[in-house]
């Protein structure tokens, strides 16, 4: 059973059209495939506009204008869904060609076109720089002191930084103080370098982040918040070391499969955890944890980039996050990509890429040791020694696996290891594609703008949904409880039960979707028809508006598609959908 906040953003069957030259009210229009469509024009008015009902004529003009623009298609099909709490994903997104268009947003570590580019300049080339809100700093003098490790400072070289030092502290005024104390670098092509979001202008996020510090951790200065993990990474490890044994000992299927189990809860929780700097207090303990991921057949290296560089600064984007479109062509998780024939059968199709998700692993590894790219980061700040880890950790995990050959047929050998890529890539991609491939968290308009603009803390709530409680939790390093992880990636796992009372009651003080699930299973259900529909779906164009340029016409269209759907959209609270959505959207476009 799915529960959530409010249901503002849920069941949206709604399709808006650049409409310009239709002159008519209403009535009947006939689509290409002679499906009859019942067309409804809204009057949509303007905050402003609300408030002051006798407007001056160019506010009768605007709204003009936008009856033009704004049309609400609804087919029988989709009324009978509406009616079944059903609504398709095929008509879920909001499209409006010509008003925004399809927008290439640049990579956040590639000089912007046309700028001074501070990756190849000589003057720049060799400095260990980083961006923090619009200046340029040198890394240098901190690498000796930084508390976290110098191996996660590495990830802020060449590149702004501004999410992932607001993100990673849970105290951020304290390292932003000590951040300023850097040498500021003069002259340094500031404007040549994309913008990143900045959690810290989230109203959202700091009212959460502060009651989480009140609340749970009072006790300043005492890395209580990277506490609590032990007790779960000795289960692990002792799990992995007798279901280790037990392949060693006696190579089969079955001894494969237990092995790869154990390889999967290492990856969803102890190199996870570590390798966000949060499964214990000390950064040599964080650092070796995470090296766990290369025995099990990842890179820690290329995952902290991909991970935390790309994914968790920006969760289901589009152009940025890495995990939306490196599942492409083979499999496609977002109506923003291009749509392939064989796509309708992907929800088939499905577990048979699954198991296979450590061979993609394996050849994105070695491609990005070549090319210093995982295709969402350039590799930036790695060191030599950090690179020498991607091989040196290939032959440990080979090692292990072939180990057995010592003293075993070839042929039960290569079963066990088969068998091991199978289920551990299975569980891994199972428990890691549900939470940001579900219709909640798949709407492009509900996170428009250009990355640095969008509300950082509003991104990471209607881009994730959550399952289960504290079991879940366990069992899965706090995966589970994705919005939870995604506000806070450097706190331990086991505190997210308490954080998510917490981002609950925020969320809906906000008026801000919560989606969460009470079971694996549940949540799982509604990934499988994400997918399917995903396969059919037309491909839209992204829904950036520009926060000089067009946020009034976003504002609009946010307004207007609450009101067409505000009875079917009204919270179980009582709340106004309306209002809602309108508050939202001006949040999300910085609207005073």
């Amino acid at each position: 059973m799915r529960c959530s906040s409010n249901s503002a953003f849920s069941s949206r069957s709604l399709s808006i059209n650049n409409n310009r030259n239709r002159n008519s009210r209403g009535g009947s229009t006939s689509t290409s495939t002679g499906r009859k469509k019942r067309v409804i024009f809204m009057n949509v008015r303007t905050p402003e506009e609300e408030t002051s009902p006798s407007s001056s004529s160019s506010s009768s003009k605007r709204r003009k204008q936008t009856r033009g623009v704004i049309a609400k298609s609804i087919t029988q099909q989709q009324q009978q869904q509406q009616k079944r709490g059903r609504a398709s994903l095929k008509n879920a997104a909001v499209a409006i060609p010509g008003v925004f268009g399809k927008v290439e947003a640049p990579r956040p570590d590639v000089a912007i076109p046309g700028k001074e580019d501070p990756w190849t300049d000589p003057k720049w080339k060799e400095k260990r720089w980083t961006i923090y809100r619009d200046v340029a700093y040198d890394l240098d003098p901190f690498f000796e002191k930084h508390p976290g490790g110098n191996w996660l400072l590495n990830l802020a070289i060449g590149r702004d930084s501004t999410a992932l030092l607001e993100s990673y502290h849970l105290r951020p005024e304290v390292a932003v103080a000590r951040f300023r104390m850097l040498p500021v670098l003069k002259d340094f092509p500031v404007e040549a370098v994309p913008k990143s979001p900045r959690p810290n202008d989230s109203p959202l996020y700091n009212s959460i982040r502060t009651r989480v510090r009140t609340e749970l951790f009072p006790e300043e200065g005492k890395n209580k918040h990277r506490q609590g993990g032990d007790f779960a990474t000795c289960v692990i490890l002792g799990f992995a070391v007798f279901a280790y044994s037990i392949y060693y000992a006696f190579p089969s299927l079955l001894a494969g499969a237990l092995l790869g189990l154990s390889g999967a809860w290492i990856g969803l929780t102890v190199q996870h955890c570590a390798n966000h700097g949060a499964m214990s207090p000390s950064p040599v303990v964080n650092n070796l944890l995470g090296l766990t991921d290369d025995l099990i057949g990842g890179s820690s290296l290329m995952w902290r980039y991909h991970h935390q560089v790309s994914h968790h600064i920006h969760c289901n984007d589009n152009a940025l996050d890495q995990d939306v479109f490196t599942a492409m062509p083979l499999l496609r998780f977002d109506a923003r990509r291009e749509r392939k024939w064989f796509h309708k059968f992907q929800h088939l199709y499905l577990f048979l890429a699954f198991p296979l998700l450590q061979v993609a692993f394996q050849v994105g590894d070695i491609v990005g040791l070549f090319t210093k790219d995982t295709e969402g980061a350039k590799l930036h700040g790695a060191t030599a020694l950090e690179l020498s880890t991607v091989v040196i950790g290939k032959i440990a995990h080979f090692g292990l696996l072939l180990a057995p050959l010592a003293n075993h047929a070839t042929s039960a050998v290569l079963a066990g290891i088969a068998s091991f890529v199978a289920v551990q890539g299975m569980v891994l991609a199972c428990t890691f594609a549900v939470s940001h491939n579900v219709a909640e968290a798949k709407v492009p308009e509900d996170t428009g703008g250009e990355a640095w603009e969008r509300d950082w803390g509003v991104q990471q709530l209607v881009t994730s949904a959550d399952w289960g409680g504290r079991i879940g939790n366990f069992f899965t390093g706090g995966l589970n409880l994705q919005v939870e992880h995604h506000l806070f990636p450097a706190i331990c796992f086991v505190h997210y039960p308490a954080i998510a009372k917490i981002v609950r009651e925020e969320a809906a003080k906000f008026g801000v979707n919560y989606a969460s699930y009470r079971t694996l299973p549940g949540i799982f259900i509604q990934f499988m028809k994400f997918v399917k529909d995903m396969g059919t779906a037309d491909q839209i164009g992204d829904i950036t508006t520009v926060r000089h340029r067009n946020n009034e016409l976003a504002l609009q269209v946010d307004i207007a598609k609450t009101s067409m759907n505000s009875q079917a959209n009204a919270a179980a609270d009582g709340v106004d959908s309306w209002s809602i959505q309108r508050n939202l959207a001006r949040r999300m476009f910085n609207l005073q």
